[in-house]
């Protein structure tokens, strides 16, 4: 409960708008799956509706593979879709706390979860819609179902990991891989070791269905099961945009919109520099933006304890730190800028897990040094006490931070909102002409369920070309919306200047 009501807190919003085209795209997605579809049909003259991470041709549908999307579903039937971000956050904290204390003690645990409530990175990312909210939840799945099938061999404990590992693959496909080579390995050794081979046959046959998701995905998007939506998004819009060395030239098959091309420009110069003389230096650099931005201020104080911790680390700790590992090796195969530290977000919880197993380790010598007692009266002189006091003021302080940042990245997205809700009622077509400062922030052109019934339609404004589309939209009033200086007014030049 309280890591959800303090992500809420952070996320600054009752009922937080989608900020980054990805969570824009898994909304839009979710909101599909909700309404019992799986895609919107293609609007007339798609290039108008084109928007970030969201096909418009042959259907309407959100590039990413549908995992995460599905789950988010269950918010958009309430709509109010934070529901599911909350409720993983909250099952996330819960995990976390019962993995540590399984593994080391009821008090490593407290101190591990205050330290991951607060982490900066963390905070960054888990107010959002992201998919990695929903892997982070798998992971710690997978390893209770690991330990729980290692500890009792019970096969329902192996086709629980399996399910796991299954919608993780169907979520973030190169992160579950890098999660499933550790995890395998060690699922195989001991398959082989105690002859289950058909317990691993059923596993492997939950694995194998809900992997078969994926080519439904294809088929019902794309129209080719063969096809995946990300790989047909990739070559209409970024052909550079995959894992391996170098960049592919292949020019993109669709004029870009501003939005798609700033971030084909911004990302382009990460895949140009990633090759494989590059690498030594470009995992320096990843590294040293999560060791800056997990310990920067008053949280440096913690890296000594994480230092200790590592000596604390048993069998399953040191297990979940390769899985770690084996995370961020598996991206060095995709490029991507040293600041963007969210791909690594399943894997920082074993930070907080070092840290607080350090600060166990430095509490208990120094009780032994300073022969504290354990009365009841001496409870506030207890270092773990003042440790986790410590702990929580830091925490707080993150929090309250990270809700300022929020607020002020949700800015500009709440005030188009805004002036969008004081527009006259009447059904419009607002076309929307970025300006010099276009980021992938202030990408407001959306598409709809049902583009036919949708009294507004915001899109891209095409300069001559708008009143092409306006052949389409009936009795809607084309409005020009200029994004520097957030106006809108009617565009009398569609009006016949009338």
């Amino acid at each position: 409960m309280i890591s959800a009501l303090a992500t809420w807190f952070a996320w600054a919003n009752v009922n937080p708008p989608a900020l980054v085209e990805d969570e824009m795209s898994y909304v839009f997605q979710s909101r599909l799956f909700a309404s019992g579809r799986w895609t919107a049909p293609s609007p007339p003259l798609p290039e108008f509706f084109q928007q970030s991470c969201v096909l418009t041709t042959p259907a309407v549908a959100s590039k990413f593979p549908p995992g995460h999307a599905l789950l988010l579903s269950v918010g958009a039937l309430v709509d109010w879709p934070a529901l599911v971000p909350l409720l993983l956050t909250a099952l996330t904290g819960a995990l976390l706390f019962a993995l540590v204390r399984r593994i080391a003690n009821a008090r490593v645990a407290v101190l591990a979860w205050i330290i991951w409530l607060g982490d900066p990175v963390l905070l960054r990312f888990r107010p959002s819609y992201f998919s990695e909210i929903t892997t982070t939840f798998l992971w710690l799945c997978s390893w209770w179902a690991l330990l729980e099938w290692r500890a009792t061999r019970r096969r329902e404990w192996l086709l629980a990991l399996a399910a796991a590992i299954g919608w993780g693959a169907i979520t973030r496909p190169l992160t579950m891989l890098a999660f499933a080579v550790p995890v395998g390995f060690v699922v195989v050794r001991d398959v082989m070791r105690t002859k289950r081979w058909a317990d691993l046959s059923l596993a492997a046959g939950v694995g194998i269905a809900i992997l078969g998701i994926l080519p439904l995905w294809s088929a019902r998007t794309t129209g080719n099961w063969r096809l995946a939506p990300l790989a047909l998004y990739n070559r209409d819009y970024m052909p550079y945009d995959k894992p391996g060395f170098g960049v592919d030239s292949t020019p993109p098959r669709q004029a870009l919109s501003p939005v798609n091309r700033f971030t084909y420009v911004g990302f382009f110069d990460a895949h140009v520099e990633h090759t494989p003389a590059n690498l030594p230096r470009i995992a320096w650099e990843r590294l040293a933006q999560i060791a800056h931005d997990e310990w920067s201020g008053p949280r440096l104080a913690l890296v000594p304890f994480v230092l200790l911790g590592l000596f604390s680390l048993g069998t399953a700790g040191a297990f979940a730190l390769a899985c770690s590992g084996a995370l961020f090796v598996g991206y060095m195969f995709y490029g991507h800028e040293a600041q963007w530290t969210l791909y690594y977000f399943e894997g920082l919880s074993v930070l907080s897990l070092l840290a607080a197993l350090g600060i166990s380790a430095a509490v208990d010598w120094a009780r032994e040094r300073a022969s504290i007692a354990r009365s009841p009266s001496r409870l506030f002189t207890q270092p773990i006490v003042l440790a986790s006091a410590a702990l929580m003021l830091l925490t707080g302080i993150e929090l309250h931070a990270r809700r300022l940042i929020q607020q002020r990245n949700a800015g500009w997205t709440l005030a188009f909102e805004e002036r969008l809700s004081q527009l006259p009622k009447h059904p419009k077509v607002v076309f929307v002409h970025y300006g010099p400062r276009i980021g992938p922030h202030a990408a407001v052109v959306t598409n709809s369920l049902d583009l036919a019934d949708d009294p507004i339609w915001i899109v891209n404004d095409l300069g001559d070309r708008d009143a092409e589309l306006m052949r389409y939209a009936g009795p809607r009033v084309p409005l020009a919306f200029d994004e520097d200086r957030l106006e809108f007014r009617v565009d009398r030049r569609l009006l016949g200047g009338q």
